[in-house]
């Protein structure tokens, strides 16, 4: 069973990574903007997951919990703008303007974030695993945007500014739920968040036809970024995650940057330098080790 609930993680991996090199064909092959792509998802996402909370009964228990505690309305309103239609837009504004490999990896460079934050917030240093992996993320960063040459970026500045922004805020959307989780289900949670994160983001479009994303080419995109990379990799996760203790399941996201590496290479024939490899190597191996770290003390 643990075999099989490794690879239904690791299914859900490729599975937001393909999302993500699907949205650079997306924009390669249409008009339309990060902002767009957006709130489309987001609204799509919100009915998905509303449907897999309705499919489990949970829906009236949740809503049971919202009536008593209305005050979290408001918390779950700033998760959604602030944390996931924030981290939507930036991540696809960068693969906009650069690709999907690049601003996966430097997207999970959000752990490295998170670990910083919180040893900020207990006024503590983080355990040496948690510190080598913030060194690894940021060496990693360097080699990956700079290739080895410090007069010149191997990205744009301007995808490197939203690939870091979109880190930023998928660890605000890593963080700040925490205490809502355990009151929500993360389906639920995820519905009101995506709906309220949808509706702000459409408001920002400017004048938004949903029937300009039902063109032919565009629709296995659509598919890939909407159905797989939401409805199926969510399933995939969880239901690995129920038979997966925290360690494994940690060690299970370092798939996706892999994953968007090989299948832009395959897809777009994207290729990195030695430089570039060795931090895109760096910056997964940074995702690990806090679990790897912890390993090696229990078993010492």
């Amino acid at each position: 069973m643990e075999k099989l609930a490794l690879f239904f993680c690791m299914t859900a991996g490729v599975m937001w990574a393909g999302s993500g090199v699907a949205a650079q064909h997306f924009f390669a092959h249409s008009e339309l903007d990060a902002m767009d792509l957006t709130a489309f998802r987001m609204f799509c996402t919100s009915f998905i997951m509303a449907a897999v909370t309705l499919s489990r009964g949970h829906w009236a228990r949740n809503w049971a919990v919202m009536k008593r505690e209305p005050r979290l309305w408001g918390q779950i309103v700033f998760y959604g703008l602030v944390g996931l239609m924030a981290m939507h837009f930036a991540y696809f504004e960068a693969i906009d303007l650069g690709n999907a490999a690049v601003v996966t990896v430097l997207q999970y460079t959000c752990p490295a974030m998170v670990i910083c934050w919180l040893a900020f917030r207990q006024r503590a240093w983080p355990e040496p695993g948690s510190a080598l992996a913030v060194v690894m993320a940021i060496l990693g960063t360097f080699f990956l945007v700079t290739g080895g040459r410090l007069d010149a970026l191997s990205v744009s500045q301007d995808c490197l500014f939203w690939a870091m922004a979109s880190a930023v805020f998928y660890a605000v959307a890593a963080v700040f739920p925490k205490h809502l989780t355990g009151r929500l289900d993360n389906s639920f949670l995820l519905t009101w968040g995506m709906l309220f994160g949808a509706v702000a983001s459409w408001l920002m479009t400017d004048h938004l036809n949903f029937l300009d994303f039902f063109h032919a080419e565009l629709l296995p995109d659509l598919f890939v970024i909407v159905v797989c990379g939401t409805a199926v990799a969510f399933i995939c996760y969880n239901a690995g995650l129920a038979y997966l203790s925290a360690d494994q399941a940690s060690l299970t996201t370092t798939v996706e940057p892999v994953a968007s590496v090989l299948l832009s290479y395959v897809l777009f024939h994207t290729t990195f330098g030695p430089v570039q490899a060795g931090g895109i190597l760096l910056i997964v191996a940074a995702i690990a080790m806090p679990t790897l770290w912890r390993r090696h003390v229990r078993s010492a």
